[in-house]
């Protein structure tokens, strides 16, 4: 029942509803949100002041009603089956939209949560926040919330009430279930008050004599022990009853267990101690502001930062503090904190204390959080350094036009200056090196320029030199000087660094040695040829001489292969003599597109299957001047170079074009002139070549093909001929990247008439019995020689040197019809023989013969009296028809002069 007053009655009988209700009245009256217990089928059992004002009646005319005869949701339905979830047990917070008395909408948050007694459910407590304005009305939800979850643990509770008159204390069932007493057994006052240890126990009584003598009511908060030992924290409220005369017949009230609440707000008190204590000595600056800009804590190192203590800035307006920061960055880094939830970090400059702090705006649900640090000392350090670098960019500035690449970087290799020189030689805007890392930006070998870097720092200064790169890739070498630069306080703060571009002197000094080595080889390959060659003439003629007169087969199969072999053997003479004196050979008009055809059609022919043939060529080649077949020979021997270096297959691409070069080219071993040039590039996929082959590959005998698979004399003949006709040889090679062959050849319209050849299908010349000289220091190449003419009719004589020669024509006996002379002997040279013989005896034809010579064409050889020259070794047939020849031209111009 509910007495018009409003307020709920204890029954007769301590009805555990009524106490409630009590209790929800104590608790609830004066929040500022509308609250209220409803019975299970949704009566007011109890409002507060809030509710009343809300729907704009007074309390004695709600309680009893139902409540949807009171709420003007919109969707009554919705409102009622979330009621009925909480009459059932569950907790329920939903939104409902609805009309006020004064016709305006209102969007209400309503938490309903079930009061359980003895198990079940007996009522709903519930709480409405309008939230209509979100923003005003979060922190009340948030009360309330609390209030609803401290309503919500009274579901151990139960009621008490004293007698005024007799004292006697009497309690509901539910009370004593929560002390543990049977509620078959009279309750007396010894045992009720034994409940209530001793302090709480005085304290307890004194009150409730109070509330019985002078009807004040009382909320106390005491610890209880059950009567199996445990110890309750419990919450006791009361209030004095009066009878129709006005006088106090009764005490009465309301008793819960909030045991769990007092653990809980225990713990919270202890971690808000914990918290307390590790934000007073952490480090850094911390301060608290709400969501008004109130700030609510300070910490020590706070007060230390801003020279202001706690008590002048807690509960205070932030910007009334510190009115001069509106309207600066400050205030704008505060206001983006708050506006876009994401922290924000300021440096401000602190005027009190002289400090630069490094302000970090946290915000927070309840406001922001200040994180301040001291950043003068990296304030100071920063502008010590803008300082080095401006004072080292005014001294740098002086230098901005000298051709090498300055760069000053710091201790943390972060560069700090980058000149105009180390802009163009690396290839990088000095905007985007400026600060990048020195590492990144131009080294690839980080262990030399570590080990540099070390010794720079040890000893102040050091010099040598690094490979570097450019953005585009490009590997340079560099003269490094490197000078350690001190601060005001003499400590190191950076390291200048003057780099000099000297990859074109290191290529110059290495194609230098490497020509200086090439020519010493061809000097010891030159002598060692002509000693060959004089060794193999004899050989070879004496081969040729016996199969002349035998018959036995097996002999003349034997003879035969003599021959070959010693013909092999000159050939590889004829090589080395090409890459120790350059190759001669015809000078006619060759056509490029030919010569790609027929390099194409070979190379489809002799490559395998698994090699991927591919030509590029323009619409036409211009023609060049030279020797085909020695244009042919390098073309084949830089096609099978890149087949054997791809065993298992690849591709090959052959690329033709026509270049002009305004200035010298580089070649191998020399440098080509400036000029237009057809060039023939040949570059496989194969397994490649490391730097140090590439150096020793156009030497002659180098190979790295297994033993009997290769004379190592292929590329330094290729070399030999691509010299000889003028032109540039070019290698690019990489390990597990392929090679890459470039052979450039002069464009020239001047065409030299090649000689005439010797017909070798017409039979052995024969002699007519004429006198020849045969002078060679070599006894066995005198002897076979002789031999040999004097089998097919002339009559020889024999001169080991050339004043031997000389002396024996100079004797005056058989007259001399023709002199064969080897170029290089001893006493008295072939030059030297030919000089005297054609100034004294000029009427005397001369045949000169050499093994330095790589092919039977030299006619710069020809000449200052010789008639013809012929190449060792020479064969029976060469050396026959070239006798022949000489008699037969000296015969002629004798005929013609008489």
């Amino acid at each position: 029942m509910i007495d018009a007053t409003g307020t709920p009655p204890l029954a007769t009988d301590v009805d555990g509803v009524g106490a409630l209700a009590m209790a929800f009245t104590v608790l609830v009256d004066a929040h500022p949100d509308a609250a209220y217990l409803l019975d299970l089928d949704g009566r007011f059992l109890a409002v507060n002041d809030a509710l009343c004002e809300r729907v704009q009646a007074d309390r004695a005319s709600l309680l009893g009603q139902t409540f949807d005869d009171t709420v003007a949701a919109i969707d009554l339905r919705f409102v009622r089956k979330k009621f009925g979830e909480a009459a059932r047990g569950e907790s329920v917070q939903y939104e409902a939209s609805g009309v006020r008395p004064d016709g305006t909408d209102f969007l209400a948050q309503i938490t309903n949560l079930p009061v359980r007694l003895g198990g079940e459910t007996v009522a709903v407590v519930g709480c409405a926040v309008d939230v209509s304005d979100r923003a005003h009305a979060l922190q009340r939800t948030r009360a309330s919330e609390d209030m609803l979850r401290l309503a919500g643990r009274m579901a151990r509770f139960g009621g008490w009430s004293v007698d005024a008159r007799t004292k006697r204390i009497r309690l509901t069932d539910d009370t004593l279930r929560m002390f543990g007493i049977s509620t078959e057994i009279p309750l007396t006052n010894e045992v009720a008050w034994n409940l209530h240890p001793p302090g709480d126990r005085e304290r307890v009584a004194g009150l409730l004599q109070r509330c019985l003598d002078t009807g004040e009511s009382f909320d106390v908060e005491s610890t209880m022990v059950t009567t199996d030992g445990t110890r309750l924290t419990v919450r006791t409220i009361g209030e004095a009853e009066r009878g129709s005369d006005g006088s106090i017949v009764r005490a009465h009230g309301a008793v819960w267990d909030i045991s769990e609440y007092a653990v809980e707000r225990g713990r919270a008190r202890d971690l808000e101690e914990r918290l307390a204590t590790s934000l007073r000595t952490i480090s850094d600056g911390l301060i608290f502001l709400d969501a008004s800009w109130r700030v609510t804590f300070v910490n020590p190192r706070a007060e230390e930062l801003l020279g202001r203590q706690a008590a002048e800035l807690v509960e205070t307006d932030l910007w009334s503090v510190y009115p001069s920061t509106i309207g600066t960055p400050f205030e704008t880094a505060f206001r983006q904190a708050a506006n876009s939830r994401e922290s924000v970090v300021h440096q401000e400059w602190v005027e009190l204390t002289e400090r630069w702090v490094d302000v970090t705006i946290y915000p927070v649900e309840t406001g922001v959080v200040l994180h301040m640090r001291d950043a003068t000392a990296d304030v100071s350090a920063r502008e010590r350094e803008l300082d080095t670098t401006r004072r080292l960019a005014e001294q740098a500035a002086l230098l901005d036009i000298a051709r090498d690449a300055i760069i000053v970087r710091g201790l943390d290799h972060r560069v700090r200056y980058w000149n105009r020189s180390a802009a163009e030689l690396y290839e990088i805007p000095v905007a985007e090196a400026l600060g990048a890392v020195v590492t990144e930006l131009i080294y690839d070998d980080l262990d030399e320029f570590n080990a540099a870097a070390d010794e720079v720092m040890r000893e102040g200064y050091w010099a040598g030199e690094l490979m570097q790169r450019t953005r585009g890739g490009r590997s340079i070498v560099a003269d490094c000087r490197w000078q350690v630069l001190h601060g005001a306080d003499g400590e190191p703060e950076a390291v200048l660094c003057v780099n000099t571009d000297i990859t074109a002197y290191r290529r110059e000094q290495e194609t230098r040695a490497r020509s200086q080595r090439m020519e010493s080889l061809g000097t010891l390959a030159g002598g060692i040829a002509h000693d060959l060659n004089n060794v193999l003439t004899p050989i070879l003629m004496s081969a040729q001489l016996l199969a002349h007169d035998e018959r036995d087969p097996g002999r003349l199969e034997l003879l035969a292969t003599l021959e070959s072999s010693v013909k092999r053997g000159a050939e590889m003479v004829r090589q080395v003599l090409a890459f120790a004196r350059g190759v001669e050979g015809r000078r006619e008009s060759i056509s490029m597109d030919n010569l790609l055809d027929d390099v194409e059609t070979y190379a489809r022919d002799a490559l395998p299957h698994t090699i991927a043939l591919e030509v590029n060529r323009p619409e036409s080649l211009a023609s060049s001047t030279g020797d085909a077949t020695q244009f042919m020979q390098v073309m084949i021997n830089l096609l099978l170079n890149a087949r054997d270096a791809m065993p298992e297959g690849g591709r090959l691409r052959v690329t033709a074009a026509i270049e002009q070069h305004d200035t010298e080219v580089v070649s191998i071993g020399h440098t080509a002139s400036a000029g237009e040039y057809a060039v023939f590039s040949v570059e496989d996929s194969g397994h490649g070549m490391t730097p140090d082959v590439v150096a020793k590959v156009f030497e002659p005998f180098f190979t790295t093909k297994d033993a009997g698979k290769g004379t190592g004399l292929g590329l330094s003949t290729t070399l030999a001929i691509v010299r000889s006709h003028g032109g540039f040889l070019q290698v690019y090679s990489e390990p597990d990247h392929g090679t890459c062959f470039r052979v450039g050849v002069p464009i020239s319209s001047t065409v030299e008439q090649s000689r005439p050849t010797l017909a070798d299908g017409e039979p052995l010349p024969q002699g007519a019995g004429e006198h020849v000289l045969v002078v060679d220091d070599e006894e066995f190449v005198r002897r076979i020689t002789c031999q040999t003419l004097e089998a097919h009719g002339f009559r020889t004589t024999q001169a080991s040197n050339g004043q031997e020669g000389i002396d024996f024509i100079e004797s005056g006996g058989d007259p001399v019809d023709l002199v064969i002379t080897d170029m290089m002997m001893p006493v008295m040279d072939g030059a030297a023989t030919t000089a005297y013989l054609e100034e004294h005896h000029p009427e005397i034809p001369i045949i000169a013969a050499s093994g330095l010579t790589s092919h039977g064409d030299s006619s710069a050889s020809v000449g200052m009296g010789v008639s013809r020259f012929l190449p060792k070794p020479y064969t029976t047939s060469l050396l026959l028809r070239t006798v022949r020849d000489t008699l037969h031209e000296h015969e002629s111009t004798r005929a013609d002069r008489e």
